[in-house]
């Protein structure tokens, strides 16, 4: 079963560098979308969104998976598969996982960086009892930024590279890809705490981008302990 809701037309415009494709692959960004489930850190089972890109791997979010002793990954039409985190960094609050059974169909990645302006996409799997029902919902890029922070442990301060987006981002929306007009931007992870309708982006390192990273050879990594 999957339920669409808000999808976002696009259009083509020229930009300061030339003529810029705005179209978004909104069949590529929802065929991509994975729901993730990380058991291992108290009776509840925590879950949040990814998205599969390039050797089938899949973004997410660190907090998401922090802890956990499982993972399992659930795509739109409901197939599941055992997950290994190999990249796991919580300064950037990013994660890579690779599922043991392929599940979803990547999504392109863009290279470039979320300019201001920008209209896109984020696609939230929500898992129910019988289904996978999807919900697309509207963004607009607000502004590129340094976000002042801290590690998802709250150990030590970060700055991370990203953008501000304004869009409807409930609590469990983290890792969700925002999909920008050329492919995949950046991972969801946090709400505005000061604003509605806003939330924070992290950009994709170049290597994950640029798909070099993480290796097909890759081990899995270690996620470390579970959220205070």
């Amino acid at each position: 079963m999957l339920a669409v809701a808000a999808m976002l037309g696009s259009c083509g415009a020229d930009g300061p560098d030339g003529p810029r494709d705005t179209a978004i692959d909104r069949d590529a960004a929802i065929a991509a979308a994975v729901d993730v489930r990380a058991d291992g850190c108290g009776p509840r089972i925590g879950f949040g969104s990814g998205a599969v890109i390039g050797g089938g791997d899949i973004v997410t979010a660190a907090h998401v998976v922090a802890g956990a002793s499982a993972i399992e990954v659930i795509d739109i039409d409901g197939v599941r598969s055992a997950a290994t985190a190999v990249y796991f960094d919580p300064q950037l609050d990013l994660a890579v996982l690779r599922p043991v059974e392929a599940v979803g169909t990547p999504v392109p990645l863009r290279r470039d960086d979320a300019r201001a302006g920008e209209a896109g996409i984020v696609v939230l799997p929500r898992l129910t009892e019988d289904a996978v029902v999807v919900e697309v919902a509207e963004v607009s890029v607000i502004r590129a930024v340094n976000i002042e922070t801290t590690d998802i442990y709250r150990e030590a301060d970060v700055t991370r590279e990203g953008f501000e987006v304004e869009g409807s981002i409930d609590p469990g929306d983290s890792g969700a890809l925002v999909v920008l007009p050329g492919g995949g931007a950046g991972i969801v992870w946090a709400r505005s705490n000061r604003r509605a309708q806003r939330a924070w982006a992290i950009d994709l390192p170049t290597q994950i981008r640029h798909g070099t990273a993480p290796s097909p050879d890759a081990r899995p990594v270690d996620v470390g302990p579970c959220l205070p």
